[in-house]
């Protein structure tokens, strides 16, 4: 089987706790396009936003937000080269701090620019060269990344079970190690999530911490990219039996990958809910949900 033909990336649910302020942050600063209220489905209370490519961010509403600042869980938003430092500008008025941390995906080593919204979600800014007229707005979604607490499960998962193609691995390498020594003596500043201390205990390793790679795994859906990286610590999942929940990624797929996706999910046993079709009013069809080994919520959807 030659994996699912995914097409990319429809939308992202960040959870956040107040959506009219945080539309207005995302507008205001980002230059997101309002679409709705209330009409994402299974998402809460919320707020649909609108890219200049179609795609999606929906704002769900909950007190308190769950964002993870403290992992590498963030999203990646297109924005034209020059519209960064116009962006910068207005998070510097906000009071709010943009960090040129490194990440060790190859395609990521020139996009150092990473701030937090005021719930605590992450979010990465990718510079594109082009010469669109959607200057001033963000162009779409470049990636998303989560976190997992076993990546063979999480490999398993995606590349042997789902068939999706690997992008890029992180930890493996000698270079790998070698790198996260630079991290260690001060010599470079990593993104969160990135790396890790190892405390040794053995006599002969003189019980010194030493400075690793955190391993990540990057698989490709059709023309985004997600990221997951090893959790560096336990962390409340939700129960086995949720398939739906936030925060979430929507990928667009047709109607054939969904039921595809049926039977690769049914064969494995990883439970599931849908395919379930959605009101014409909203700008989602219909929907496939499930989670990831890590307790990820993700969802196939068929936009209208």
């Amino acid at each position: 089987m030659g994996g699912l033909q995914v097409q990319g990336i429809s939308h992202l649910v960040i959870e956040v706790s107040d959506i009219k302020r945080r539309e207005e942050f995302y507008r205001q600063v980002l230059g997101f396009e309002p679409l709705s209220v209330d009409l994402g489905p299974d998402h809460g209370r919320n707020v649909l936003l609108q890219a200049a490519s179609g795609q999606l961010l929906v704002l769900s509403e909950n007190r308190p937000p769950r964002s993870l600042p403290e992992t590498g869980t963030h999203q990646a938003y297109r924005v034209m080269a020059a519209d960064r430092k116009a962006i910068s500008r207005k998070l510097a008025a906000r009071g709010i701090t943009v960090k040129a941390y490194k990440e060790d995906r190859p395609a990521e080593e020139e996009d150092n620019f990473y701030f937090y919204d005021p719930d605590g979600n992450r979010i990465q800014l990718v510079a594109y060269k082009t010469d669109s007229e959607t200057a001033g707005k963000v162009l779409g979604i470049d990636h998303a990344v989560v976190e997992c607490c076993d990546l063979e499960w999480a490999e398993d998962f995606y590349v042997k079970a789902l068939g999706l193609p690997v992008d890029h691995r992180v930890g493996w390498r000698t270079a790998d190690h070698v790198r996260a020594k630079l991290w260690g003596e001060g010599k470079e500043e990593m993104a969160p999530g990135t790396r890790r201390w190892d405390q040794r205990y053995t006599a002969m390793e003189q019980k010194r911490r030493l400075p690793r790679p955190n391993m990540q795994l990057f698989v490709r859906f059709g023309d985004a990219v997600l990221g997951i990286y090893l959790a560096l610590e336990h962390r409340q999942e939700p129960p086995e039996e949720q398939t739906v929940g936030t925060p979430r990624i929507g990928f667009r797929a047709s109607r054939e990958v969904i039921d595809e996706t049926v039977k690769l999910l049914a064969h494995h046993r990883f439970p599931f809910q849908g395919p379930i079709e959605h009101p014409a009013r909203g700008p989602i069809a219909a929907s496939l949900y499930f989670k990831d080994p890590g307790g990820n919520f993700l969802e196939f959807t068929v936009p209208r």
